[in-house]
């Protein structure tokens, strides 16, 4: 009898970018992510949080940060997210610490109109999450985790020189944000354990950090690549922005 022959499953392409800030966001590196998506062409598609920046409702905010615009930062944050969901198949959003704001301000606000503004925001965000069929995630260090094959993304829960080594040692193989940085490390292990700190989308010099020396690793980037089902593998690869350009390749070819 002639042997079966096996069929392969086709990888699952995906984009993975976050750190936008809302009306913080870098208008040149949005522009570029959408043009190489829209050649990449995306199965899978993750943002990977602090879509919004809600300094505004910031504990412990100031005078400025309070007086700042929450509608400017809402409509900047859903015009993106509109954008980047409408590539794939597959859509993600993983709240980060600011996109969080919101939803601890309703659970911990003395002011009863405060509450309902932020159970507003909150029905706001579930309507939008609805309507672009898109699945959202807590900013929480265990349930806040989206697998895809032998790929993990997150947020990022640290953020000091190191935190691509807590992320492998924690997760696995793992995508992340957080940090706004570019950095990559694999743990010595037996099993598999590397981390992607994937850059951010947003205003590298950002008035509220000017007197922050961690802003000098700052980067734009987000990152790219296949999930392999058949053999639980994958290929991540970051794109970074350099001379104010992003040069990357939207063909991924096996030999």
């Amino acid at each position: 009898m002639p042997k079966r022959k096996m069929v392969m499953s086709r990888p699952i392409k995906f984009v993975a970018a976050g750190d936008l800030h809302g009306s913080e966001q870098d208008d040149k590196t949005v522009k570029a992510l959408f043009s190489f998506m829209t050649e990449f062409k995306p199965d899978l598609v993750v943002m990977i949080g602090d879509l919004w920046d809600f300094k505004a409702i910031r504990k412990g905010a100031g005078e400025e940060e309070q007086a700042s615009s929450l509608q400017e930062d809402w409509v900047a944050g859903e015009e993106f997210l509109r954008g980047f969901f409408s590539f794939g198949d597959d859509r993600i959003f993983l709240r980060g610490n600011h996109d969080e704001r919101i939803f601890d301000l309703a659970q911990n606000a003395r002011s009863g109109v405060a509450r309902d503004y932020a159970n507003d925001g909150i029905e706001n965000i579930e309507s939008l999450m609805k309507e672009l069929r898109a699945r959202m995630f807590p900013y929480d260090s265990v349930s806040g985790v989206y697998s895809c094959g032998s790929l993990k993304f997150v947020h990022g829960y640290g953020h000091a020189m190191h935190a691509a080594k807590q992320h492998a040692d924690a997760y696995g193989n793992v995508l992340f944000g957080h940090t706004h940085a570019i950095d990559y490390f694999k743990s010595v292990s037996i099993d598999s354990r590397e981390a992607w700190n994937i850059g951010c989308l947003s205003n590298l010099a950002p008035s509220y950090n000017r007197n922050n020396m961690r802003r000098m690793r700052w980067q734009h980037g987000f990152a790219y690549g296949l999930i392999h089902l058949e053999d639980k593998s994958h290929d991540v690869f970051l794109a970074k922005q350099r001379g104010g350009k992003f040069t990357i390749p939207t063909q991924v070819r096996s030999f």
